[in-house]
């Protein structure tokens, strides 16, 4: 963030500078040429009454009205008479300027041409003395510039600092309770910290509930273990009496009977472990309604599954999220549904960049972010999380240029069966 203040000062700082000496350019050309017009006004007027009075008395006069030199030649070019330094061959009619001289040069109707100069000081000193105005006033605009847009600079990049430092924070120690610091007055920076502060707060959600989601499966773990030990002492105790021999046959059928019913009993039990609880959901209406506007290939219309709605939602959503972000707009992006054997199966497929092979090895690890990931690594590490919980898999299939699919496995529930 130091690098973006200092390009934030120095791109201010520079604007400024350049306004100001295109400023400077602007006031120096617009004094010089107004002082050129007058002098060049005043210097015609001059020759023209020197030039009368040489007409007059065909001698020059002995004071001239601007101290101007004044040069006379014949309509061959030769000189005939001069009061000062002028030109030996005659200039063309019209203003010049030569070695800090502006001449002025008219033929006479004897065919004679007149000519007349005076010094360009009274223009070239009023223009050096606001050329050195200006150069030390821009020094000081610069610098005063300089000091207000390091400021500026520093208002603007500040909220961004503290967001990175808090993002970097998080995503370092894992810590989802930390609260985003606020966008400030500006409006873009405050919408960015909003949304990251609303996906801060979807990443917490979905974490307590995975934390839940364990609890409830520890439970079910525990309490499972728990109903097996009586029955499992049963059946062991009933093969021990029918393996050492010690009952007779309506005994030994007894105890076989008992241990076979308490055999399915643990069998039901484990089973229902298993699935880990009984709450299953439609897999094809969680594609649709996951699929926003991208293209839908869902057949069957209908395939129920071990998971419920809501989580099978939040996985799909994480999917079309992950693809979307991680690629251009309007890359193509495409939902499907089937089954396989015992499990049905939903998949996200991008027509993007895809990854490269060591991208996708580290893909599924909480916090991992490739090179040009702008995320916090969180998505499809979620996703595995959340499908495994529930006895499914995850397959990923990417290549660089070639696009990504991701598809998930969830248990056929004996429901839709």
């Amino acid at each position: 963030m130091r690098r973006l203040r200092q390009t934030l000062g120095w791109a201010i700082a520079a604007v400024v500078g350049i306004a100001l000496l295109l400023a400077d350019i602007g006031a120096v050309v617009f004094l010089r040429g107004m002082l050129e017009r007058n002098l060049s006004a005043q210097i015609a007027t001059a020759a023209q009454e020197t030039a009368t009075f040489y007409l007059r008395r065909g001698t020059l006069p002995p004071r001239l009205p601007m101290n101007e030199q004044i040069g006379v030649y014949s309509p061959s070019g030769q000189l005939l008479a001069r009061t000062g330094p002028v030109p030996n061959s005659a200039p063309q009619p019209g203003f010049s300027t030569q070695s800090g001289q502006l001449g002025f040069a008219q033929p006479l109707p004897n065919g004679q041409i007149f000519f007349a100069s005076t010094s360009m000081q009274p223009v070239n000193a009023p223009v050096r003395l606001l050329e050195d105005a200006l150069i030390v006033l821009t020094l000081l605009a610069l610098a005063i510039a300089l000091f207000v847009a390091w400021r500026l600079a520093r208002r603007i990049a500040q909220p961004l600092t503290d967001l990175a430092f808090v993002a970097s924070r998080i995503a370092e120690t894992g810590d989802l309770e930390e609260d985003l610091p606020q966008g400030g007055r500006i409006a873009e920076i405050a919408e960015l910290s909003d949304a990251l502060g609303r996906m801060l707060g979807t990443l917490r959600s979905t974490f307590q509930a995975l934390e839940a989601a364990e609890a409830r499966s520890r439970a079910l773990r525990e309490g499972t273990l728990h109903d097996l030990r009586t029955p499992l002492s049963t059946v062991l105790g009933a093969l021990e009496l029918m393996q050492g021999g010690q009952l007779g046959q309506g005994a030994a059928a007894e105890a076989a009977q008992l241990a076979r019913r308490e055999a399915k009993r643990m069998a039901a039990r484990l089973e229902e472990g298993s699935e880990g609880g009984s709450a299953t959901a439609d897999l094809a209406a969680a594609v649709r309604r996951a699929s926003r506007t991208h293209e839908l290939a869902v057949s069957p219309a209908e395939l129920i599954v071990a998971a419920p709605a809501q989580e099978l939602f939040q996985v799909l959503s994480l999917l079309v999220d992950n693809a979307e972000r991680h690629n251009p707009e309007n890359t193509r992006i495409v939902l499907s549904v089937g089954s396989a054997e015992e499990y049905g199966w939903a998949e996200v497929a991008d027509f993007g960049k895809g990854m490269a092979p060591e991208e996708a090895d580290r893909a599924f690890e909480r916090f991992y972010r490739g090179p040009d990931s702008q995320g916090l690594g969180l998505g499809l590490s979620l996703v595995r999380v959340l499908v495994e919980s529930r006895g499914g898999r995850v397959q990923l299939d990417t290549a660089p240029h070639k696009g990504t699919k991701v598809r998930v496995f969830w248990p056929l529930s004996s429901e839709g069966t």
